[in-house]
């Protein structure tokens, strides 16, 4: 590694800055998504902490409507935050290939440079 560039490329911790930083969105986006699963939930009265409780009359037309424009924008929601998910882990995945790669190419040419530097002792 007697080039600069190679050993600065090597040595950069770039790669594992950026997939610590998709890891921490990750688990702050997959926080924000339980909490639209719970409030799904709520209103479609399938959670059992309240599932006893009347939060929308039914029976009231105006406010049946506003439940089913809530319910479709809480359903919107969540796709969009599974979706973040699964892109968002993607990216995540091929970061930590990288950095996987890197650390196998940084130490194959720390063995062939020490390997080069016995035989020129010899």
């Amino acid at each position: 590694m007697s080039r600069p560039y190679v050993q600065n490329g090597l040595n950069n911790k770039m790669l594992e800055i950026m997939s610590w930083g998709l890891m921490e969105a990750l688990t702050a986006e997959n926080d924000y998504n339980q909490h639209i699963r719970r409030f799904l939930n709520i209103l479609l009265g399938d959670d059992p902490d309240t599932a006893h409780l009347e939060l929308i009359d039914n029976y009231n037309v105006q406010e049946a409507a506003l439940r089913d424009q809530l319910l479709q924008l809480v359903q919107e929601s969540l796709s969009r935050s599974d979706e973040f998910l699964y892109r968002m882990s993607e990216s995540r995945d091929r970061v930590a290939f990288a950095v996987e790669q890197k650390s196998q190419l940084k130490h194959q040419l720390d063995k062939a440079a020490s390997s080069n530097a016995s035989m020129n002792r010899s």
